[in-house]
């Protein structure tokens, strides 16, 4: 982990943005690190500016430092009588392979909890009344929920999918832009104990059943419509499409969409080949909820490695895999990398430019599980204006703002200033993902969006729903580098062999040793067989994630 000479390694190096005393002794990583240093004598004079020693601490001994994440977020699981909710946090030899085969890693083996749950559940210092989810467009707000609503609607939309026979294992799946109603679809398909499955609504009808084809969903959500660069786009008759080439389902549940004249009402869907399909019950929204209004919050508590969602590969090579995650391990891996790494607190508002189809928006919405208000945006986040996102962070008070690479390369050359036109007083931390982030953009953004800002480059991908590298709130940020690997997280550099490479020599990213948030497995993939051939196969023994580092 030393790092590595850039391009500029003539010029004095010097960083981009450096944490104050304050920044380090009032983060959750501080607080995580004193608490380590009462539980285990190796770390009682670890200091958390020693990231390094932390981070090989933490992937040498996996068990009590997962074990130490679990008790840090506080998850709610069920309790035994003896007080415990585990038999064991690692089972298995430790050995790199995929969970299904012998000896691969099983985690928090006898655990039961609801994902769901544990992102609903209330937080010290965050009221009912307080903002859980808001929703902007092009337009501007278009939409908000407080905790008290959010927690009302996902537990009626519960109610629903259950008297709809939906039960633990169904796969429930939604073609929807990215606003409020998408984050409650999935709360109560995992309230239930249901698979979620998502895609954003500019996909194409060929590509949503590439996708949803392969899993048989039971219930399917679906819009009305959306709108990017003010042009409003009509999706009722290719939601009709898809609904009809998925015999599997039982209910068709209508959201309206961007423009919808009347928000509660199927209205034209009614004089459309959806509303008469054969297999399925067509219902707008608000009429599907109704009748469980008031129900009480039900949560499933399932095995840790109970599937939570199903996300895709690209499927530029051929069919989209489907990767199984597991909730268990996807709210640990979540809950570390929202909490440690990006500095997340009660009361944030996170925003992170994503949509239904992208593993960020998974990850978004695990923020909730800290008490944090999620903003969504759907629309072109370079219009209106270029800096419209900004309006938004500045008008929500975004703590933590996320976004590609891309974006910002495109903001700076339409020469925006955020900095200038708007209040970013909230602001702690962008974070850049889906490329490299380039050095000139780490200048863009301490320069024209916010001085004194932290820049965290991440990476990570579909395959793992979270990251291998990312940033940490008590290290300083190096000028086109990313700040650190993310801790329980055994990665190198490696040779075609899978032999280690020194810093500064490029090769195949590799991880050594397992994480909880290893896809279960992949969908329609009974021996494994395409599990092992996409990440074990060329490197026996070692996870080979397919990226050039």
């Amino acid at each position: 982990m030393t790092r590595a000479a850039g391009p500029d390694a003539a010029q004095p190096p010097s960083p981009v943005w450096t944490p104050s005393d304050a920044d380090a002794r009032t983060s959750n990583f501080s607080a995580f690190v004193a608490a380590l240093r009462t539980r285990v004598p190796a770390l009682a004079n670890l200091d958390p500016r020693d990231y390094e020693r932390l981070h090989a601490w933490s992937v040498a001994h996996p068990a009590e430092f997962w074990a130490a994440v679990w008790t840090h977020a506080d998850l709610l699981a069920d309790l035994r009588p003896d007080g415990t909710m585990w038999d064991t946090v690692l089972a298995g030899d430790g050995c790199m392979v995929p969970p299904g085969d012998h000896g691969g890693p099983r985690w928090f083996v006898g655990a039961r909890l609801n994902y769901a749950e544990n992102l609903l559940r209330p937080r010290p210092g965050v009221p009912d009344d307080a903002p859980a989810l808001i929703a902007w467009t092009e337009r501007g707000r278009a939409d908000a929920r407080s905790w008290a609503t959010l927690r009302a609607e996902v537990a009626a939309l519960a109610a629903a999918l259950r008297a709809d026979g939906v039960a633990p294992g169904d796969r429930v799946a939604a073609y929807l832009p990215n606003a409020c109603e998408g984050v409650i679809a999935m709360l109560a398909a995992a309230s239930v104990g249901a698979v979620w499955s998502s895609t954003s609504p500019d996909f194409g009808a060929d590509g949503v059943i590439d996708r949803f084809g392969q899993i048989a969903p039971v219930v399917l959500f679906v819009t009305t419509g959306y709108e990017f660069s003010s042009r409003h786009h009509d999706t009722r008759a290719r939601a009709a499409e898809i609904a009809a080439r998925l015999p599997s389902l039982r209910r068709v549940v209508v959201v309206p969409g961007a423009a919808s004249a009347a928000p509660d009402d199927l209205g034209p869907l009614a004089s459309l080949p959806l509303a008469s399909l054969p297999h399925a019950s067509i219902t707008a929204w608000a009429a599907y909820l109704a009748p469980h209004a008031g129900t009480a919050p039900d949560h499933a508590r399932l095995p840790f490695d109970h599937p939570l969602a199903v996300l895709y590969s690209s499927g530029t090579t051929g069919l989209p895999k489907g990767i199984v995650h597991s909730a268990g391990g996807t709210l640990l891996q979540h809950v570390k990398e929202l909490a440690l790494h990006t500095d997340l607190r009660a009361g944030d508002g996170l925003f992170y430019y994503t949509t239904l189809g992208w593993m960020m928006w998974n990850w978004s919405v695990s923020a909730l599980a800290l008490g944090c208000t999620l903003v969504c945006y759907d629309g072109n986040p370079l219009h209106p204006e270029p800096d419209a996102l900004w309006r938004m962070a500045a008008a929500e008070r975004v703590a933590v703002f996320g976004t590609s690479a891309r974006y910002l390369a495109l903001l700076e050359q339409a020469g925006a200033e955020p900095r200038t036109a708007h209040d970013l007083g909230a602001l702690r931390a962008v974070l850049s993902t889906g490329s490299p982030l380039a050095a000139e953009s780490y200048d863009f953004v301490s320069e024209r969006i916010k001085p004194g800002v932290r820049v965290s480059s991440i990476s990570g991908g579909t395959d793992i729903v979270s990251c291998f590298a990312l940033g940490a709130p008590v290290l300083p940020v190096w000028r086109g580098e990313l700040q650190c690997l993310g801790l329980g997280m055994a990665v190198e550099i490696a040779d075609d062999d899978g032999r280690p490479l020194p810093p500064g020599v490029a090769g195949e990213l590799v991880c050594t040793r397992p994480f909880p948030s290893m896809p279960v497995a992949f969908w329609d993939d009974p021996d494994g067989a395409r599990y092992r051939a996409a990440y074990f196969e060329q490197l026996p023994g070692v996870w080979r994630h397919g990226d050039w580092a």
